[in-house]
């Protein structure tokens, strides 16, 4: 599938850059950012503007492209704080970039869902034949678009690919959106700043490599034609306590922890399982969460 052109929506975010980077270490030359903010190094082809507006979707799309969706405005605290925003930006912005590929009969689409936040409260691993039942306002917005993206499958043989991520670090900028627990830990500690918690530290999530999301997303983008749900994560999980036992034990230094009063939109536990990306793309994530926390701790004190 080299041959056609990828489109990635939110280029310049996190997923994004480090995708792009990785379809050019890949062989992957025909490629097109949309993102509101200009990408720093990796030199793919950028359109500055935002991926909800139907006028330069129409004007970019085109027939054969393969549209990587991962532009996302909010985060779950921010869902819901302006539910209304989250449903315009993101909801109706999905629709119209589905309807764009529609009328250019573009029929390769692949969509980063929340394998965090879809499913709500299930107290083992999660498969993808679970019932979503979203327990926030963001998860409700990321199954909305995974069932529009089911519907254009149905009714205009869209082909699509759904992949519900978990919690991928690897961040080497925090940015302004403040996402991204084990990123942030890291530089409070450089920065000798207390580690804000909310609730008690018990709750378990499932961590995994920035790096190992994006060779998942490789393989979908050779076999986009899926038509179907997959999960990506560690498949294992471990609690908030935990981390800051494993981030102590890599940094040597002395935590300052502040416990704040819990969120009534944070999940318990969620850990999902990963078998049926391994069978069926034959993929695993590889990078283990101490290698990985010592890969991101080693460069942000080098930097």
């Amino acid at each position: 599938m080299k041959q056609n052109r990828i489109v990635v929506t939110g280029g310049s975010g996190f997923i994004g850059s480090h995708l792009t980077a990785a379809l050019q270490k890949n062989g992957y030359k025909n490629l097109l950012v949309l993102d509101k903010n200009r990408p720093t190094d990796h030199g793919a082809r950028f359109i500055k503007g935002d991926f909800s507006s139907s006028r330069l979707l129409r004007q970019i799309i085109k027939n054969g492209d393969i549209i990587v969706h991962l532009a996302c405005s909010t985060i779950p605290s921010t869902s819901e704080q302006n539910k209304e925003k989250d449903l315009m930006e993101n909801v109706i912005g999905a629709v119209r970039l589905l309807e764009a590929c529609r009328e250019k009969k573009v029929k390769n689409f692949i969509f980063l869902s929340s394998g965090g936040t879809v499913y709500g409260k299930i107290s083992r691993p999660i498969k993808e034949t679970d019932a979503a039942q979203p327990a926030n306002a963001h998860g409700l917005m990321k199954y909305l678009i995974e069932k529009y993206i089911e519907i254009h499958a149905q009714l205009y043989g869209l082909n699509y690919a759904i992949v519900r991520a978990s919690n991928p670090y690897g961040r080497e900028v925090v940015g302004a959106r403040k996402q991204g627990v084990i990123d942030i830990f890291l530089k409070k500690v450089l920065a000798n700043e207390p580690i804000e918690i909310w609730g008690d530290g018990r709750v378990i999530r499932d961590y995994f490599h920035i790096d190992d999301l994006t060779a998942l997303l490789l393989k979908i983008i050779k076999k986009p034609a899926l038509n179907q749900t997959v999960n990506a994560g560690s498949g294992q999980g471990i609690s908030l306590n935990q981390l800051l036992k494993l981030i102590n034990k890599i940094t040597g230094k002395r935590l300052k922890v502040k416990y704040l009063p819990e969120r009534n939109f944070d999940l318990p536990y969620n850990v999902l399982n990963i078998n049926k990306a391994k069978s069926l793309l034959n993929w695993r994530p590889k990078i283990k969460i101490e290698k990985g926390i010592k890969k991101i701790y080693n460069h942000l004190i080098k930097n």
